[in-house]
């Protein structure tokens, strides 16, 4: 089965307030065209998020805070199975979240690369679902999302770029 990773902020989500980030967990949403590209890959595909929270180290949430705006963006995106990110700026810590649990991964072997552009966000992803990385694709906005999948050795893909081509192969079928 392969693994699509997914970007959240500037991929997926974007704050409803208008600001540059979220305000509170449910200041989300959907950016558009995302959920109709993101609902392209069917029950074949593991769909996991991916996404740097250096808010929290910045003091502008707390970790609690984080996890709950993860879990909102579950309700926006049924299709996710779980969602990791990075709280510190040093790339120390990982959580995964997922519909009912939160999950600890800052002991790894990973521990100081798992803050984008490092690739052990990616790394923990395709090691838990026991993925290869060229069965995998990771999509993404920013050139630090490039740089993770790069060292991860899995294919990247621009948000943009992604959104527009499901979107074309969507008018295609009607």
């Amino acid at each position: 089965m392969p693994l699509l990773l997914v970007d959240l902020d500037g991929t997926l989500r974007e704050p409803r307030s208008g600001a540059q980030y979220f305000q509170h967990p449910k200041d989300q949403q959907v950016i558009a065209g995302a959920d109709s590209a993101l609902g392209t890959y069917g029950d074949d595909w593991l769909v996991v998020g991916i996404t740097n929270q250096g808010g929290v180290a910045a003091g502008h949430k707390s970790i609690q805070q984080c996890i709950q705006e993860q879990q909102y963006t579950f309700e926006l995106f049924p299709q996710l199975q779980e969602i990791y990110f990075c709280p510190d700026f040093e790339g120390k810590k990982c959580f995964r979240v997922t519909h009912h649990n939160v999950h600890n991964h800052s002991k790894t072997k990973w521990s100081g690369q798992y803050r984008k552009p490092g690739a052990g966000m990616l790394q923990l992803a395709l090691a838990r679902h026991k993925q290869r990385p060229q069965e995998s694709l990771y999509v993404g906005d920013r050139p630090e999302d490039e740089a993770a999948a790069q060292r991860a050795g899995v294919a990247f893909e621009w948000a943009w770029n992604w959104i527009a081509q499901h979107e074309k192969a969507s008018l295609a079928s009607t």
